[in-house]
């Protein structure tokens, strides 16, 4: 067995044992931001939000809540949580579930619920994204273009 041979055997050895040693885990990222238009998406007006609370809520075939976990978003509006195993977070919701310790204009109405889309998987590891979640004002700001609907 030559030299090239004798590396490339002595990196699959360590690769097998870093993976056998990996452990299970999922983890969730999204963002806030508030939606001072009032018009259900992400714009150039709207702006991250710190400090609002994020709930995940899994439920089963029949509607039942099986997992529940709510986190805080940082100073620029994100927000992480990590599940431990390989719990099944394909029937997940994510969603603004209140404005936390601070004070904001922009947290008298949560946005929609977003599913969770998985981004990745490899060996027992799953990355979540989330599409952006809203929190809206009790009413449009002023700078907001108006909408053609009557």
């Amino acid at each position: 067995m030559d030299l090239a041979h004798k590396l490339l055997f002595a990196a699959l050895l360590i690769f097998a044992a870093t993976i056998d040693g990996t452990q299970a885990a999922a983890m969730v990222s999204g963002a806030v931001f508030c939606d001072q238009c009032k018009d259900g998406q992400r714009s150039l007006f709207d702006y991250p939000l710190s400090g609002m609370k994020v709930t995940i809520t899994c439920a089963d075939g029949t509607g039942q809540v099986t997992m529940s976990r709510e986190e805080t978003t940082n100073v620029f509006g994100n927000y992480v949580m990590r599940f431990d195993g390989t719990p099944d977070l394909s029937n997940c919701n994510a969603q603004v579930s209140g404005s936390g310790e601070g004070s904001n204009d922009c947290g008298a109405t949560a946005g929609p619920a977003q599913k969770l889309r998985l981004m990745f998987r490899m060996f027992g590891m799953e990355i979540y994204g989330v599409d952006s979640l809203l929190s809206e004002p009790s009413q449009p700001m002023s700078f907001c273009p108006r909408s053609s609907n009557p």
